[in-house]
């Protein structure tokens, strides 16, 4: 029988492309994204009334704190729109993660409204609030082109849950969060003091091309969420396995 040879060359081939796959389809790789949640201060006073309502306000933002992609401001397409710079990428991340955010607590059963500052909040309600620390869009081209988490977007933000009764609001949660790019995977993240275990990093993977400022705003808000039911869970107002993003 005659044997059939082997080319070396187009085995060394596709071993290197297995190997450049794999990591993609794990859940701790280099190309994950991450949520760190750091500074939770959780309000463990006397049981609260479960609110009526939720209240989510627009975070606040300031083109300081923006980061614009310069490869993409240059384009056109952008300078015909007008949509890349720091107040319009402020705006878009502000707008996703507000929408975001409202949908992933309506899963709590408590009705949610996006609210304005300007309209006074009616008792037993709990207002959501926080402001965008920083945003960055990264660099598309990067992303594209070379991948491997390069070019990769960040989010920051400051979160404050406050209980509105019928006297002064009281603080439920408050928090930082931190959206970008997964490094030194498998380390341990460090926990600030008086952080709750509740509030430990949230991982998922995510495409270079979705490591965007609208992706990690989304992501902000998913987690931003979980915290804010982890302490609902306390207060017995939802069950501690409820299904929220």
């Amino acid at each position: 029988m005659k044997k059939t040879s082997r080319n070396p060359v187009r085995l060394g081939l596709c071993l290197c492309v297995v190997l450049l796959v794999l990591p993609a389809g794990g859940v701790d790789n280099p190309l994950s994204a991450k949520v760190e949640i750091a500074g939770v201060q959780n309000y463990s006073g006397s049981p609260l009334p479960k609110p009526n309502k939720i209240l989510v306000y627009d975070f606040t933002i300031s083109p300081a704190n923006v980061q614009v992609d310069k490869t993409q401001e240059v384009r056109l397409r952008h300078l015909i729109e007008g949509d890349q710079n720091p107040a319009k990428v402020g705006e878009n991340a502000v707008k996703e993660l507000s929408n975001e955010l409202i949908k992933a607590l309506k899963a709590t059963g408590i009705p949610v409204e996006h609210a304005t500052g300007s309209a006074p909040a009616p008792a037993n309600t709990l207002l959501v609030q926080g402001s965008f620390l920083e945003v960055r869009e990264g660099d598309k081209a990067e992303r594209v082109v070379m991948g491997m988490g390069e070019g990769s977007a960040e989010v920051q933000t400051r979160v404050q849950a406050q209980f509105k009764g019928t006297g002064d609001p009281v603080i439920f949660s408050a928090f930082q969060t931190n959206t970008t790019l997964t490094k030194n995977v498998g380390a341990v993240v460090p926990a600030a003091a008086g952080m709750n275990p509740a509030g430990a990093a949230t991982k998922s993977v995510v495409t270079d091309r979705k490591k965007t400022v609208g992706a990690y705003s989304s992501r902000t808000a998913d987690a931003v969420a979980k915290q804010i039911a982890t302490v609902m869970a306390e207060q017995g107002w939802i069950k501690a396995d409820a299904k929220v993003k």
